[in-house]
Formats: C-alpha cells, sequence, structure tokens
C-alpha cells in the first residue's frame, strides 16, 4: 500500500491555471541540479540559469572541502591559533551545524574532515582509487584527537571561527541542503513563486505545479536485498517543504569482509554499521533537513528516533533487520502529515 503526506497548510500564491512548466539544469558539487518552474512571461531561460549557478558557484566558492581556493580549503591550511572572519552565508551554514552537534552530542560534526578523509570519502584519497585501503585502528584513533567542533571557539555575533590547528572542516552534510535554500529565496526575490528546486536529491518545493497540483515527489527507498520485499513507495507534497535522504547504500566500499558506508560516526571515528539503511527528513527548510537526515542516520535507529521525536522533526527511518527485510518507522510529526 502506497502512502500520501501532504503538509498541514497551504499557503503562498494562488496557482498559476494555464501556465506552462520550464525546466534548467546544470551541473555543481560533483552532482546535478535541476529546477521547474511555471512560467506566465518570457523571461529568458538563459538567464534564470546563470542566475542560479551563480548561487550555486558562491556556495562552492565559500565551502567546498574539493575546490583548493575555497573560503572552507583557506580556514583548514590555516596557523594554529589564528581566528577567521566568515562570509555571511559561510557564518549562516557553520552556525547551524555547530548547533546540531552539541544537540546530538557530536554524531554531526562540522569539524571532522579529517575521518571523511581518512576513509577515503574526501577529495584524496579516494575510497575508489585502486590502491585505497581502509585505515588501521592507531590511524583512526590518531585523527580523532583533531575533530573536536567545541575547539572551533566559534562566535555567531561576529561571524569568527578559531583554526586551534589541524582541524579540518567538511561541511557537505549541511551545505547542499543550504545551496537549495538560497536558489529558492533567490527564485521568491525574482517573482518566481511556483518552482520545484532540486541540488543532488534533495529538493525543495514552493507553490504549485501544472494544473494547481503540489510538486508531488516519492522518496527514494534503499534497496531491498534479494528475496526481502521492497517497501511501498511514500508519495509526498513538496508545497513548503523540502526532503532530504540520507543512506547506506548510495557511497560506500567494500573491504575486510564488510560493507562500510560514507556516513561516518565521529564519536568512534568509523562508518556506522547499526543496520539503519536510510533516513529521509522533511523540513520547512533544506539545510535542516540535509543536517538533520545526516544526524539521525549517525545515531541509529533508536537514538535518532528518540531525538526526532524530541525535537518534532518529520522523519523516515529505515532499518534493515538481520534477514535483510526492511521495516519503516515513522515519527509522529511524519505520522501527522499522513492524515
Amino acid at each position: 500500500m502506497n502512502r500520501v503526506l501532504v503538509p498541514l497548510e497551504l499557503e503562498g500564491s494562488a496557482p498559476l491555471l494555464g501556465a506552462c512548466m520550464q525546466v534548467v539544469s546544470g551541473e555543481t558539487m560533483g552532482t546535478t541540479w535541476q529546477v521547474r518552474w511555471l512560467r506566465s512571461d518570457t523571461r529568458s531561460e538563459d538567464a534564470l540559469r546563470a542566475v542560479i549557478q551563480q548561487e550555486l558557484d558562491l556556495v562552492v566558492a565559500q565551502m567546498s572541502t574539493w575546490l583548493p581556493g575555497s573560503t572552507l580549503a583557506g580556514f583548514n591550511r590555516a596557523p594554529r591559533g589564528s581566528w577567521h572572519v566568515l562570509p555571511e552565508p559561510f557564518a549562516e551554514v557553520l552556525d547551524a551545524a555547530v548547533w546540531m552537534a552539541n544537540v546530538s552530542g557530536g554524531a554531526f560534526n562540522p569539524a571532522a574532515g579529517a575521518l571523511v578523509n581518512l576513509w577515503g570519502f574526501g577529495p584524496s584519497p579516494r575510497y575508489t582509487d585502486p590502491e585505497f585501503r581502509m585505515p588501521d585502528d592507531e590511524a583512526v584513533q590518531a585523527t580523532l584527537a583533531h575533530i573536536d567542533w567545541r575547539e572551533l571557539r566559534w562566535d555567531a555575533s561576529l561571524r569568527r571561527a578559531h583554526q586551534p590547528g589541524g582541524v579540518r572542516l567538511d561541511l557537505s552534510a549541511i551545505a547542499k541542503g543550504h545551496a537549495v535554500d538560497r536558489v529558492t529565496h533567490r527564485l521568491s526575490r525574482m517573482g518566481i513563486h511556483h518552482a520545484l528546486v532540486e541540488v543532488g536529491g534533495e529538493l525543495r518545493g514552493q507553490g504549485y505545479g501544472v494544473g494547481g497540483q503540489p510538486w508531488w515527489v516519492d522518496l527514494e527507498p534503499p534497496p531491498a536485498l534479494e528475496g526481502a520485499s521492497p517497501l511501498a513507495c511514500t508519495r509526498v507534497a513538496l508545497h513548503g517543504l523540502c526532503v532530504a535522504t540520507s543512506g547506506d547504500y548510495r557511497r560506500a566500499f567494500a573491504q575486510a569482509g564488510a560493507h562500510w558506508p560514507h556516513t561516518i560516526d565521529p564519536r568512534d571515528g568509523r562508518p556506522v554499521r547499526h543496520g539503519l539503511a536510510s533516513v529521509s527528513v522533511l523540513h520547512q527548510d533544506c539545510m535542516w533537513a540535509d543536517a538533520w537526515s545526516t544526524a539521525l542516520t549517525v545515531l541509529g535507529p533508536d537514538a535518532g528516533l528518540a531525538l526526532a521525536v524530541e525535537h518534532r522533526i518529520a522523519a523516515l527511518l529505515v532499518r534493515r533487520e538481520s534477514h535483510g527485510r526492511l521495516i519503516e518507522t515513522l515519527t509522529p510529526a511524519m505520522e501527522a502529515l499522513a492524515g
């Protein structure tokens, strides 16, 4: 049986009945982006594409771990004891990331870039390199000594962060959601109030689609193992809502007889192995949907569910049982959207 989730309230502009849908797309952050919007004027697609790319390029220039000249890369290379005034978008994301780190007890950690690199999920070395070998316990323990987000001594009022020496920021688990929000807000300022924005599988819908329908999207389920029944479809009306999904099946490698997903628990320095296959979060802001989906995935099926319930987060958690069966759990906030 399929599940349909709809927002509790409808808001914003009235539907543009009779308008046609336009689509522009491109590449960013090692993935693709796409924007669908209802067109009621003769606005140039090329001009709109350039504006969207400008917003995305700003996020890359400030927060990319892959771009050597990014603001983030400069902070990571900075000398011990130095202070850095960050540009406003970077500061907004880091402030949210530090808050999430505190709330999750370090399950979400913006200072865990060295761990990400150690396990081959950063710029270099890559887990896809033929010579890559998973780190040993000694390397993990040595890296854990340099990932304390509290040593950043983040001062949000002055937008200042402290480099204690050797700390490598990684905002990959939140910056993409922020990029979705930036694009959506820019479109609104341009008078485009009916759009679906997607960056690398994270989406934000505002207004209505063709025919006055909301922007319908299906949540991505984790793949079922051979012989196990797949999950029913969960369809969401993204009207003033965003969705982000984290899972153990997108980027991973197999070594030492085990499956190692790209989501790393910064508390013990190793990829998660608690059986939580995916977490999908619905939120009004994609930045927060992005961060919450990662934090809950790291925490696991029990602690993650408890924290989501405590903070009234709309989340769908899917765990794998030992025989491969997939089990879904909805938080009360998510169940409320099912009517």
